[in-house]
């Protein structure tokens, strides 16, 4: 059975620098009915203003990923890294595991947009590391773009049974996806309206399931979907 989960079901974090949507619970949003789907723990959609960002905080075993939606956002870490800039289309990786601090600016002219994504690791405690993968635009168009796995041949490696795919479906086009055999999935919305099944999804809502689907653009459509094994 599919569920639509409505942008009324989840969090917001409104400041004068950031507009953050929280799929999951986060922050000062709690909800005991809305703390992740397995090991996905945090889906945020930000809006960040131009020349802002976080400042420097520290994370500890979370595989974390940033997938950026509009404009850019550059990177500093306590890990040797400095001045990683990550531009609309690229994916930012992070496996925090020990122990890592690091900051994200806008230091663009424009807003920037992007979804940051935590996902709980198989096991603690392994060293951090920090990548990045430009893609192809292109790539993602009317057809799914993997982008991460724990077990599939992808651009980025992550350490827990989670694959991720990108789509961008133009108006009016139509792809089939069918999930492993003991795997669900939680699709997320971005962009524009798109129908699966009898459910019409817009802007800043959710559909998940576990069947096999046919994903129908009515307008331009973006979006993520996590395929995640069952417990």
């Amino acid at each position: 059975m599919l569920i639509k989960k409505l942008k009324s079901h989840m969090g917001e974090s409104k400041f004068d620098w950031l507009y953050s949507l929280h799929h999951f619970s986060f922050g000062e949003y709690y909800d005991s009915h809305n703390l992740g789907v397995g090991p996905l723990r945090v889906i945020n959609d930000d809006i960040i203003a131009p020349h802002t960002g976080f400042e420097t905080h520290s994370h500890k075993d979370m595989e974390i990923l940033t997938y950026i939606l509009e404009g850019a956002i550059t990177h500093k870490d306590n890990i040797h890294n400095e001045e990683k800039k990550v531009e609309k289309g690229s994916v930012q990786y992070m496996s925090a595991g020990k122990g890592v601090s690091h900051s994200e600016f806008n230091k663009e002219n424009i807003e920037t947009r992007l979804v940051q994504i935590w996902i709980i690791p198989d096991k603690n405690g392994y060293e951090p590391k920090y990548g990045q993968v430009d893609f192809k635009w292109e790539d993602r168009v009317n057809k799914l773009l993997l982008i991460a796995s724990g077990e599939k041949e992808a651009p980025i490696k992550i350490n827990q049974s989670v694959n991720i795919y990108a789509l961008y479906l133009e108006k009016n086009r139509k792809i089939k996806f069918s999930p492993n055999k003991g795997y669900g999935y939680y699709i997320a919305f971005f962009q524009g309206k798109t129908k699966i099944s009898d459910l019409i999804a817009d802007k800043y809502e959710a559909i998940m399931g576990d069947e096999n689907i046919e994903i129908n653009s009515l307008e331009d459509t973006h979006m993520l979907i996590f395929e995640i094994k069952k417990k």
